[in-house]
């Protein structure tokens, strides 16, 4: 089987490079013309089954996949974004200006990120063993899609693949960008990543 994981269309805060985690941000313009155009590009995938976070920005996003796809998505927590805690809403600038005692005067690495309010990862972890156990559960379809957000999408392949989830991880995903993971006789392949051709002018 196939699993399609998609990035949420642009949002006002992450075209700013705020910290959204668990806030519920709408898609601006250019996301759902993003959303229009991922639409398309899903439609040639052909996934059998369809699911989303419960945050607003990535049911937007889902929407049209899902007309286009004349399927009913399935709606589930378990896919929310990662919880930031205390910066939720505000850009790195933001962050040091506020809260110097917890950076050092720089930006760290985030998989050393510690502060309040901060979904633990080891729960975190679960939580996206939880959401790949779903989406491998449905091995007797060709192909499903995720529509998601950009650290949760990136724990996913992370865990996928077998890497360190408590070190620094390679991937980094576009908004309302495409990557492809397959499973083939129990084995585990990347086949895709970060695909953003179908946005043409309105990559971000």
């Amino acid at each position: 089987m196939r699993i399609i994981l998609a990035r949420h269309g642009q949002t006002d805060s992450n075209a700013c490079n705020r910290f959204q985690g668990c806030l519920d941000v709408p898609l601006n313009t250019k996301g759902y013309r993003q959303a229009l155009l991922l639409a398309e590009l899903l439609a040639r995938y052909r996934p059998q089954k369809l699911f989303t976070s419960d945050l607003i920005r990535s049911i937007e996003t889902a929407q049209p996949v899902a007309a286009r796809l004349q399927l009913v998505p399935v709606v589930d927590p378990v896919f929310r974004e990662y919880s930031w805690g205390i910066l939720e809403g505000l850009t790195w600038e933001e962050a040091l200006e506020r809260y110097p005692q917890y950076f050092c005067g720089e930006c760290p690495p985030l998989h050393v990120l510690n502060v309040p309010g901060q979904e633990p990862r080891e729960l975190f972890r679960r939580r996206v063993q939880e959401g790949l156990a779903k989406l491998l559960a449905e091995e007797e379809l060709a192909s499903v899609a995720l529509i998601g957000h950009g650290h949760y999408l990136n724990a996913l392949m992370v865990e996928f693949l077998g890497l360190d989830f408590y070190g620094p991880w390679p991937f980094s995903f576009a908004s309302a960008a495409v990557s492809v993971l397959e499973v083939k006789k129990g084995r585990r392949k990347l086949l895709c990543f970060n695909e953003k051709c179908h946005l043409g002018e309105e990559n971000a």
